[in-house]
């Protein structure tokens, strides 16, 4: 190889060395040109989107608050339709009610009941002694009120008995607080008189 080739070898050399680089440089620019202007989408983009996923997420958490309000109302709705149902069974003895818990007193109820009861028992019913009790005017009114009241009775011991026994059967909520068995005469006649102190329920309504 002449002086002269070699000459133009290392000459051309260094051109494709040069191009080479600046091949690199240029390469390099466009993809770090690229790189940045995807960051640069995505920055702006995430700002750009951020209200609408703050508002799909606030839109999910309404629908997610509206399904546990209807599934609440479902199940007050099956609660209602229930008691409607128990309503519909009992309501033919709701009269059962007032009869066992009265609005008032209702002595004159209460004592013809117990008039019946003696006779049934064959009993004498001697006297009925109530005490001091509202039978007109306002009444206070609160959940239960009680009339205490007593009876006097006498016959046989088998017959006081059921009778006492009988008073379970009243339909009148009533409870026994005491009671006292002796003897007395009636002329020939040797009876036992039967005391017995008792309270009657009833109940006050708004």
């Amino acid at each position: 190889m002449s002086v002269n080739s070699s000459s133009h070898y290392h000459r051309y050399r260094r051109y494709f060395v040069g191009v080479g680089r600046l091949y690199k440089k240029k390469k390099a620019r466009v993809y770090t040109g690229i790189i940045f202007s995807l960051l640069m989408i995505a920055f702006f983009g995430f700002f750009a989107i951020r209200p609408t996923l703050i508002t799909i997420s606030g839109l999910l958490k309404e629908i997610k608050d509206k399904k546990e309000l209807v599934n609440q109302m479902d199940q007050k709705i099956d609660n209602l339709t229930n008691a409607q149902a128990n309503y519909s069974q009992i309501k033919n003895n709701l009269y059962l009610v007032d009869q066992s818990l009265p609005q008032d007193p209702t002595l004159s109820v209460l004592i013809k009941q117990l008039e019946v009861l003696a006779q049934r028992s064959s009993v004498s019913l001697d006297s009925v002694r109530f005490s001091k009790t509202n039978l007109q005017g306002k009444v206070e009114k609160k959940e239960k009120q009680t009339v205490s009241f007593s009876l006097a009775l006498s016959g046989n011991y088998q017959n006081l008995k059921q009778f006492l026994n009988s008073l379970d059967t009243l339909r009148r909520v009533i409870s026994v607080e005491s009671f006292a068995l002796k003897s007395k005469m009636e002329g020939e006649i040797q009876l036992l008189a039967l005391t017995i102190n008792v309270q009657a329920h009833f109940l006050t309504r708004n």
